[in-house]
């Protein structure tokens, strides 16, 4: 495909001049008013509603000083007219092309299949716009669990399209504070604090959108929900699993070289918990860093601004610009007067303000008693050290003390035995350690309709299994989504 070919082989032109921002708030509107969330798909684009949305950005101060000269009376006849030179300069430049209505025949416009895709681009680099929080985390849950209901192939696919864009969503995040680390960069350097900018957005942005998507809809409760349904789809039984790998094959034919000889849904399946996992374990916390990094950044600055209190309008740099307009014995004059008003100053503490002790640094140390090692402080040591390691257990330990239990066939967790209070803490842990990397390539966990209640603990019941599908990973657990109440 060549891109540079007519009608689009100066496609960039109209971006090009001293308006390219005007033109480029032009084309967002346009987006939005035919392809945004609020559009009228009944109505189509006419000369006359391009026209309109010219004349609504003209009416901006900001954009409109791009257009016309400051201070000039403008009549309606020149903004429309410049607006129709826009409109085709548009058109001449592949932005937009005429389009005639099927119904009525009536001649309309329409956005190019690349002026939609670049007009939309101008719409999404716009912070201002509201964005669901985390649409493509519920959205990827959404069609797993409509997958486990319908057996859709297609819903997979739309799960797995759903998850690999989110790791992006939080990227974009991650970028948006970056950047304003950057204004805030540049703003410094210019001896401006942008106090506004700041409050607007934490009392907008951040308390509106980011601190529910950080609490209440973060992306951590979202990965307990998906991972909880990708167990349901990896506990498939072995019919039903070839069925819809069949049927994934024939949807995506790009499955069968990707999966390289594996089940195409259990790839999948793997392949979505790993892209949600990633988004939590790596970008979720790249975004808690970043935003840190601009608050820092900011009350450095602010810190800064009010200490130094610098610009040539402050009382400071007014008296320095008069002083150094003075001839030089002027000059010599005050400072002399200034040093004689200074030089009856004293300078001390304040104490009656301190919030801490004056202790006098010249006291001698105290000698402490020699460090004394018998038999009751070992003792309590050790005590205190085995305390501390009765209940901690490793993932592979909780394996080996399960894979027993499991040589006589599968058993579930209310089948285990639980004679002490470390068998209980095996127990409680059990599914959690099939949900490891290697606990998925020795042990099958699949949930119950049951409970196991015991003196410990109350816990959703599952049957483990061992897996003994050769080079294949099994069926991971959800220890996040049992329901334990001690």
């Amino acid at each position: 495909m060549t891109f540079f070919a007519p009608p689009r082989e100066h496609f960039f032109r109209p971006l090009t001049h001293d308006n390219r921002e005007l033109c480029a708030a032009v084309l967002r509107a346009l987006h939005e008013r035919v392809h945004g969330a609020n559009a009228d798909y009944a109505e189509v684009l006419t000369r006359e509603l391009v026209m309109e949305a010219i004349q609504q950005v003209l009416a901006s101060p900001e954009l409109r000083g791009l257009a016309f000269e400051a201070g000039q009376t403008v009549r309606a006849e020149e903004e429309r007219t410049y607006a129709s030179d826009l409109l085709r300069k548009l058109k001449d430049h592949g932005w937009l092309e005429d389009y005639r209505d099927p119904i009525d025949l009536r001649p309309t416009l329409k956005l190019s299949r690349a002026g939609k895709a670049f007009s939309e681009t101008f719409a999404n680099l716009d912070d201002s716009r509201a964005k669901t929080r985390q649409r493509n985390m519920r959205s990827a849950r959404k069609a797993l669990v409509a997958f486990i209901a319908t057996r859709d192939a297609d819903e997979l696919l739309d799960a797995h399209e759903f998850a690999s864009r989110v790791v992006q969503d939080l990227q974009d995040d991650i970028e948006y504070f970056r950047h304003l680390i950057q204004s805030l960069t540049r703003e410094a350097l210019a001896q401006q604090v942008a106090w506004n900018e700041f409050n607007d957005f934490i009392e907008k942005r951040f308390a509106r959108e980011y601190a529910v998507r950080l609490v209440a809809d973060s992306a951590e409760r979202h990965r307990g929900q998906i991972n909880e349904v990708l167990e349901d789809v990896r506990a498939l039984d072995g019919d039903q699993r070839a069925g819809l790998d069949a049927h994934l094959l024939q949807r995506a034919p790009w499955l069968e070289q990707t999966a390289q000889g594996r089940s195409p849904m259990l790839w999948l399946a793997d392949r979505i918990g790993s892209m949600v996992d990633a988004a939590c374990s790596l970008k979720l916390p790249m975004l808690r860093s970043e935003m840190n990094n601009y608050v820092r950044r900011f009350t450095s600055l602010l810190r800064q601004a009010l200490s130094l209190d610098y610009g040539a309008e402050s009382p400071l740099g007014r008296t320095m610009a008069w002083l150094k307009e003075q001839p030089e014995h002027a000059r010599e004059g005050l400072l002399d007067a200034l040093a004689r008003r200074l030089a009856t100053a004293e300078i001390r503490l304040p104490g009656g303000v301190l919030r801490w002790t004056v202790r006098d640094r010249e006291s001698e140390a105290v000698a402490q008693a020699p460090l004394v090692v018998d038999e009751t402080s070992r003792l309590n040591a050790l005590l205190r050290r085995a305390e501390a390691e009765a209940f901690a257990f490793s993932d592979q330990q909780v394996l080996q003390g399960l894979l027993p239990h499991l040589q006589g066939g599968p058993i579930t967790l209310a089948a285990l035995p639980v004679d002490s209070a470390e068998d209980a803490v095996r127990v409680l842990h059990a599914v959690g350690a099939a949900r490891t990397a290697e606990g998925r390539r020795l042990i099958q966990a699949r949930k119950m309709t049951g409970q196991v209640s015991n003196t410990y603990f109350q816990a959703d019941d599952y049957e483990l299994r061992v897996e003994l599908q050769d080079g294949m990973d099994v069926t991971s657990s959800r220890a996040g989504g049992a329901d334990r109440r001690h």
